[in-house]
C-alpha cells in the first residue's frame, strides 16, 4: 500500500497535468504534494486546479500538501521576436532598456543589472546551458562574449555568480500571488530565492498579519544562503534544496556536498526537506529513467530527504503518471535497508518536553518493536519531531481537525486518521484502535506507543507516552472505501 512509503513524492502541475483525470492518476499513483508554480499561468488557471485537488482529496479520502511556489526576484531575459542561436565567440549587449530585441543586443528585466555587473564576471542563461563573460560595462550596456552558446529563448533565466543585487525577496509579482494563495488557503508558501533568515521573517510578519495558517518553505538556491544555513533552517517551516539555480550559483561539482549537508542540517533540526530538479529529467520524453537518474533518486533518499520533487517530468512532460509511478517504486526498493532508520542521537540536550517524548516514543517503539506510533495532535508538530528520528514503526497523526492533514503530508514518513471529538484519554483509545483494527494495520497483541497532551479534553502540548496493547480483532474494512493510501494494491 502507500502508507508503506516513507519519502513523499511532490509534483509539480502544468499543461500535462491539469486535468482532473490526470490529477486523480497522480494521487493514486503516489503523490503526496502537489506544487503549483507561479512562474507560469495566471491566477484563474492555479485556482481551476485547486479546487480540483481539494475535492479529489476529500472524494479519495487522501490528505494532499498543496505547496504554492512563488517566482521570486529570478533576473530574465526579456521579449524576443523569435528564439536566438548564439554561438561560440558571438558578441552580445545585455541592456535592461531594450524594446527591440536583436542578435546582438538582448533585454533583461532587472533594471539595475549594470550596476552589479563587472568585468570578468560570469552571465548563465537558461540555467546555466548558454555561458558568457562580461567584458565591459558602459553606460546600460553590458557587453558580454559567448562562451559557451545554444538556442535562446525569452524569458529563460538570467544568473550572475557573485554579483550581489539589491532586490527585495518578494516582488510585486509575489505579493499578489502570496495575497491568492492566503485567500485560497494553501498550505505551504515556497519562497523562492531566500538569501537571508530576515526573507522569511517578512513572509511570516504577513502571513500572521492575515491570520494565515499557512506554513513557508525555503528554496536554498542562492550563494548567499550557504552563509546563513542554520539560521534559515531554524526560521523555516520546511526546506527545499533547488538544484537548478543552485548548480548555476555555485557550480555542479560542489553541488553533491551541498545537497548531502544541507539535508543533514534539516534533518538534525527536524525540518522536513525536499531535494529536487531532474530527478527524473529523461522521462519528458522517455518513458523510462536513465541508470543515473534512478541512482540519484536513491542517494537523495539514503541521504535523509523527507520528500523528491518532480519539475518539468510531471508539468509538461509526455510521461507524468509513469514518472510518479517509478520514482514510488525506487524509494519503496532504497527504503527496505534498515540503515534508513532510527537516526537518533541522544547526547544532544532536549530545548521542550515534546521533544523528550518524540525521542523517547522512539526508544520505546524500537525497544518493543511496536507496531506504530501514534501522536495524537492538533499541529502535527510532535510528529515531525518523531519523524525526524526516522522510526521504523509506522508513524501516525490522529486528529479531529481534518483541516490539519493536508499540512502533514509533506512530512517523512507520516499517516493520518480522523478522529471524532473526545474528552478523555480512554475515549481516544478506543477510536484509535478500532481504526487501526478497521485498517488491517494491527492485530490482536500488538503494541503501540500513543503520544499525547494530558489531560486530553485540554488539547495541550504533548506532555505525554503510553504505552498499549491491542485487544479487539480485526474487522477489515472492504478496501475500496479504506482511505486510499491504505489500500491494499495501491503501491
Amino acid at each position: 500500500m502507500l502508507a508503506d512509503r516513507r519519502v513523499k513524492i511532490v509534483a509539480t502541475v502544468g499543461p500535462a497535468s491539469n486535468s482532473r483525470e490526470v490529477l486523480q492518476k497522480l494521487i493514486e499513483s503516489g503523490v503526496n504534494v502537489f506544487r503549483l508554480n507561479f512562474s507560469h499561468g495566471t491566477h484563474e488557471d492555479h485556482l481551476k486546479v485547486l479546487q480540483i485537488i481539494r475535492t479529489l482529496s476529500q472524494e479519495m479520502h487522501a490528505p494532499v500538501t498543496v505547496l504554492q511556489d512563488l517566482q521570486g526576484p529570478k533576473i530574465r531575459i526579456g521579449k524576443l521576436k523569435s528564439p536566438v542561436e548564439l554561438k561560440e565567440g558571438d558578441e552580445v549587449i545585455l541592456n535592461p532598456d531594450i524594446t527591440d530585441a536583436d542578435k546582438l543586443k538582448l533585454p533583461v528585466d532587472y533594471k539595475n543589472l549594470p550596476d552589479f555587473c563587472k568585468p570578468g564576471m560570469k552571465v548563465l542563461l537558461d540555467d546555466g546551458l548558454i555561458e558568457m563573460v562580461i567584458q565591459q560595462v558602459k553606460g546600460r550596456d553590458i557587453y558580454c562574449r559567448v562562451i559557451f552558446g545554444g538556442e535562446l529563448k525569452e524569458r529563460k533565466g538570467v544568473n550572475v555568480p557573485g554579483a550581489h543585487f539589491d532586490i527585495p525577496c518578494l516582488t510585486e509579482k509575489d505579493l499578489k500571488d502570496l495575497e491568492f494563495g492566503i485567500k485560497n488557503q494553501v498550505d505551504y508558501i515556497a519562497l523562492s530565492f531566500v538569501r537571508h533568515e530576515n526573507d522569511i521573517i517578512q513572509l511570516r510578519k504577513i502571513l500572521e498579519k492575515n491570520n494565515a495558517d499557512i506554513r513557508i518553505c525555503s528554496k536554498i538556491e542562492m550563494l548567499e544562503a550557504l552563509d546563513r544555513l542554520e539560521q534559515i533552517v531554524s526560521k523555516s517551516d520546511a526546506v527545499m534544496v533547488a538544484r537548478g539555480d543552485l548548480a548555476v550559483e555555485v557550480g555542479q561539482t560542489q553541488l553533491p556536498q551541498i545537497q548531502k549537508h544541507l539535508i543533514d542540517l534539516c534533518n538534525r533540526m527536524a525540518k522536513p526537506v525536499i531535494t529536487a530538479t531532474q530527478m527524473l529529467e529523461s522521462m519528458t520524453k522517455n518513458p523510462r529513467p536513465t541508470r543515473a537518474e534512478v541512482t540519484d533518486i536513491a542517494n537523495a533518499v539514503l541521504d535523509g530527504s523527507d520528500a523528491l520533487m518532480l519539475s518539468a517530468e510531471s508539468a509538461s512532460g509526455k510521461y507524468p503518471v509513469i514518472a510518479v509511478k517509478t520514482m514510488h517504486e525506487v524509494i519503496s526498493e532504497v527504503e527496505k535497508s534498515i540503515q534508513n532508520y532510527y537516526q537518533m542521537n541522544l547526547d544532544l540536550e532536549f530545548l521542550s518536553v515534546a521533544e523528550g517524548i518524540a525521542a523517547s516514543a522512539c526508544v520505546t517503539a524500537l525497544k518493543l518493536n511496536a507496531k506504530a506510533i501514534v501522536c495524537l495532535t492538533t499541529s502535527g508538530k510532535t510528529a515531525r519531531m518523531i519523524s525526524a528520528y526516522r522510526p521504523k514503526s509506522m508513524l501516525i497523526a490522529a486528529t479531529h481537525k481534518p483541516d490539519v492533514l493536508n499540512k502533514l503530508e509533506i512530512i517523512w514518513g507520516l499517516q493520518t486518521i480522523v478522529l471524532n471529538p473526545y474528552n478523555t484519554s480512554d475515549e481516544v483509545l478506543e477510536q484509535i484502535e478500532k481504526i487501526l483494527l478497521s485498517f488491517d494495520l494491527v492485530e490482536q497483541g500488538d503494541i503501540i506507543v500513543l503520544t499525547l497532551g494530558v489531560p486530553v479534553a485540554d488539547r495541550g502540548t504533548t506532555n505525554s507516552l503510553r504505552v498499549y496493547t491491542i485487544r479487539g480483532q480485526s474487522k477489515s474494512q472492504e478496501n475500496h472505501i479504506m482511505p486510499l493510501r491504505f489500500r491494499e494494491g495501491k503501491s
